[in-house]
């Protein structure tokens, strides 16, 4: 006979320890929920702030979506920013720009940039995931998408290349009203577009911060672009225009950087994945931390899940505990935001990082593999700050030469009409012990140059590094124009012998501001008849 008691028994226990595993299982799921939700939760608070009415990205990306196809010539930034108004091939790419789809974006970015008090103005404040996003903007792909379960260390920026689309249809822009003989519109939409650029500066994640300082940088550079065209051209550039231009751009209101704040949501990503992958005072939970970790680079490619899941996992059991990855991390990161503060030729800020002790370090990958570098954000805000201060000085002197009909004898000739006050070049470390701040360099070839065994003057011999540092140009300046530039990276003063624009350390080498690179790279694909 069958013994039926252990049977039934088991018929009644198994759906109760069904139960008790779904119940856990929920449970834990929820926390996980609760805690991946707490992360994206504390990096959005940043942006519940903003009033709906006052969110520029509610205003722009809608009409983006319904951007016109770019023309081939102009579908790279360095296109459109070089290709001038006056060759056949900007044709379609004038005419791309100045149709209506198009010109409602140049409209609305106008609308979003008017207000100088950054209390009051617009700001890019869309959340980063689904929630709180427009459905019609999420079917266009306009928005930050952080997976299921969302996870902030995997976000992909979809709306990224319509910023992109935008910084072209500006460039174009700018360039069609030069062709017009309108530079003083030209100048208008590059501002807005400057002040738009500095809102993304305050975004959250490194990326986001770094394309707005990058191209806040641009667009300072292709002000003085268009202004340094008119200046060797017609001379039509509105003086009165010109003044109330250069005071919106004062580097202590809406565009001033020193009021940029850190980026919190990298760490917050490094923080989530811990959260996930390790058992609390633990080590790494080998169950979930192959799957976990390669689904951070697979998000755009599914298919690469399984290879990345194997091989993330033979690494799992070199992972230092919850104890030294969680010190660690709050060491990177407190580090990064600390020498946010500091001044740029503080002597802390020349003290060995912290993220550059983890380097070739393959038992920290929950945080080497989950952030950038943030520590690259400072130069690049350096580099902003220096083309906010070359632009204003160096439309200042334009304004000057045009008032007086010379080019002025020194750069303090601009004050007072055209600046209150000169500004001090980022790069010149006697900023630290002058009484009076050293502004940027100025002279005037052949006048200001040093003369011939004769006596006579010559023109100034200049080697410009563009952004083929291979073949740099070498140029021979003569007195139709004024150069104005910064110490550089090197911080020592070189005479513009030879300059190089860039954040990383070149001995021997100038920051040019005037004339602007792009122009120059411009004369010179003129002079190889590149242009067509």
């Amino acid at each position: 006979m069958r013994d039926t008691s252990r049977t039934c028994a088991g018929r009644w226990t198994r759906p109760l320890v069904f139960l008790t595993v779904v119940v856990v299982a929920l449970g834990v799921s929820r926390l996980e929920a609760r805690a991946q939700g707490d992360h994206v939760a504390r990096v959005n608070a940043v942006y519940a702030p903003i009033a709906k009415e006052r969110r520029s990205d509610l205003v722009l990306f809608p009409l983006v979506a319904k951007m016109a196809p770019i023309p081939v010539a102009v579908n790279t930034l360095e296109q459109a920013v070089i290709l001038p108004a006056d060759v056949a091939s900007f044709k379609p790419a004038g005419a791309w720009a100045a149709a209506e789809p198009q010109q409602a974006i140049i409209r609305a970015l106008s609308s979003v940039t008017k207000e100088m008090d950054w209390r009051k103005a617009y700001a890019f404040g869309q959340p980063y995931g689904a929630d709180g996003v427009p459905a019609e903007l999420i079917r266009a792909g306009l928005y930050t998408d952080l997976g299921d379960p969302p996870t902030l260390a995997a976000r992909r920026h979809l709306y990224a290349p319509s910023l992109e689309h935008m910084a072209i249809l500006v460039n174009v822009e700018a360039s069609r009203l030069v062709g017009e003989g309108k530079p003083s519109d030209a100048i208008d939409v590059l501002i807005d577009w400057a002040f738009f650029c500095r809102s993304v500066c305050d975004r959250q994640f490194f990326t986001e911060a770094a394309w707005g300082l990058n191209n806040l940088a641009q667009a300072y550079e292709r002000i003085r672009d268009v202004a340094y065209t008119d200046m060797m051209g017609a001379r039509v550039l509105d003086q009165t225009r010109l003044i109330a231009q250069i005071q919106r751009m004062a580097g202590d209101q809406y565009l001033d950087l020193n009021r940029m704040t850190f980026p919190i949501a990298n760490r917050a990503a490094v923080e989530q994945m811990i959260e996930r992958v390790y058992v609390p005072r633990g080590r790494v939970d080998e169950r979930v931390f192959g799957t976990a970790m390669a689904r951070l680079g697979s998000s755009e490619h599914p298919l690469r899940l399984f290879s990345e899941t194997a091989q993330w996992r033979t690494g799992a059991s070199a992972q230092v505990d919850w104890f030294q990855i969680t010190e660690k991390t709050r060491g990177v990161f407190d580090d990064w935001a600390d020498r946010w503060k500091f001044p740029w030729f503080d002597a802390r800020q020349n003290l060995q990082t912290v993220w550059s002790t983890l380097e070739g370090s393959r038992n920290h990958d929950v945080l080497t593999a989950t952030t950038p570098d943030l520590g690259k954000l400072a130069p690049r805000r350096q580099i902003a700050k220096l083309e906010g201060v070359g632009t204003r000085s160096a439309l200042a002197a334009l304004g000057a030469t045009y008032a007086r009909q010379s080019l002025p004898p020194q750069l303090s000739a601009v004050r007072p009409r055209w600046l209150t006050a000169l500004e001090d070049d980022p790069y010149n470390p006697n900023a630290r012990t002058l009484g009076t701040p050293p502004p940027l360099e100025y002279f005037v070839p052949m006048r200001d140059t040093p003369k011939n065994a004769r006596g006579e003057p010559e023109p100034y011999e200049m080697s410009v590094v563009t952004s083929d540092p291979a073949q740099p140009l070498s140029l021979r300046m003569t007195d139709d124009t004024f150069v104005i530039y910064s110490w550089g990276s090197d911080n020592a003063k070189n005479f513009a012998k030879r300059t190089q624009n860039t954040s990383a350390t070149v001995q021997g080498a100038d920051y040019l501001i005037w004339p602007p690179v792009s122009s120059l790279q411009r004369k010179n694909l003129r002079d190889l008849q590149r242009l067509k």
